[in-house]
């Protein structure tokens, strides 16, 4: 009878105490952005906290959030001296943002080393973001763009509330890019950012090869990338009328890719099919628009003008970076098994060799409701 009692006493005390490793939600660091760079022989580490208490309105004060910053040689060992500087325990839960300087995209190694540790290391989520920047990430964590307290959250909120397809032509999650670099061997883009006149803009991308930053696709190109994508919807194509720009506000938008062998040569032929609305005119010379041939020759130079637009950034993704950030490769690997059986153990050379060819069909479904 008493070791029964004994034991009924046991199991009771057993679920009236709390958890032994129970962590408190103020004694913990939740980090909403993180950012990594080269500091010669050491990774620097830049992480932006929220100052939980001011921020629950627990405890006086501004600052709603803070930064620490941490040197060591792995980010694995960075994380764990985070503790000497700090009363609070480290937690990646909720972070948004990583941000990759430019000088840590230099070094080979850096890249190969984080992201093994973010692919074993379940805390960090598959859907954080990753950005790129000419600069460090240390100074754009720092910034403050339009008053703003947390930088991660102003940057993750870029991407998540902007419905234009340009934008999320960019965006690239972390477990998208970790199997993308995998599959590719090292290939693959990341959106730039910048803090310019206190805003912090999406400028572009960073493109990497081979796991080490090759150069900067130019933002001017992020319209027609987007066209190759897919991803063209809101966008606009401009094209001139006889003095006058025209503005065609793109409501809808395919791209398909065909592939073909001649003679040793890849040959890929993209087609853009897209309709949607002209956003504007001349007032006095509105009534034109109603003229159905006329019509037809806009569509004819919008088409021309996307061609044009999309030709130019092919040359520069074949030439200056070498890299098949189109796609290409998994839509070949889809669509014609025969062409992608002669060229998958050698792709990127043949997709800087191939003939590509862009055709673009325009319709104009609307110019108006008054006459």
């Amino acid at each position: 009878m008493k070791i029964k009692v004994i034991v009924i006493f046991i199991i009771c005390s057993m679920f009236l105490t709390g958890c032994w490793d129970k962590v408190e939600l103020n004694d913990r660091a939740y980090v909403i952005s993180l950012a990594l760079d080269d500091i010669g022989d050491l990774l620097e580490v830049t992480y932006t906290i929220p100052n939980l208490p001011v921020i629950t309105a627990q405890s006086g004060g501004e600052a709603t959030k803070f930064i620490k910053v941490t040197k060591a040689e792995t980010l694995a060992q960075a994380n764990r001296d985070f503790g000497k500087k700090s009363n609070l325990r480290i937690n990646f839960d909720h972070t948004k943002v990583i941000i990759f300087g430019a000088d840590f995209l230099q070094n080979t190694d850096n890249l190969k080393k984080v992201l093994d540790h973010f692919d074993r290391n379940p805390e960090y989520s598959k859907s954080l973001l990753l950005l790129a920047t000419k600069e460090t990430g240390k100074k754009l964590l720092q910034a403050v763009p339009n008053g703003e307290e947390t930088t991660g959250i102003y940057l993750s909120q870029v991407f998540i509330n902007n419905s234009l397809e340009t934008v999320s032509a960019k965006t690239i999650e972390l477990g998208d890019f970790i199997s993308r670099m995998y599959s590719t061997e090292g290939n693959g883009v990341m959106p730039n950012i910048i803090f310019e006149d206190n805003e912090v803009v999406v400028d572009g991308l960073a493109v990497l090869r081979e796991y080490q930053l090759k150069g900067w696709l130019e933002d001017q190109y992020m319209t027609p990338y987007s066209w190759v994508l897919g991803k063209g919807k809101e966008t606009i194509a401009l094209v001139d009328m006889q003095g006058v720009l025209v503005p065609y506000e793109i409501s809808d938008l395919t791209s398909k890719m065909k592939f073909d062998m001649q003679d040793g040569l890849l040959k890929i032929k993209i087609e853009i099919i897209c309709e949607g609305d002209i956003a504007e005119y001349i007032f006095e010379d509105k009534d034109r628009l109603f003229n159905t041939d006329y019509i037809k020759n806009i569509e004819k130079e919008i088409a021309l003008s996307m061609e044009e637009d999309i030709d130019e950034l092919i040359d520069i993704i074949q030439d200056e970076f070498g890299v098949d950030i189109i796609n290409a490769y998994n839509k070949v690997k889809t669509s014609n098994r025969k062409v992608w059986e002669l060229t998958h153990s050698n792709w990127e050379d043949y997709f800087r060799a191939a003939s590509i060819e862009v055709e673009s069909k325009v319709s104009i479904r609307r110019v108006g409701l008054s006459k």
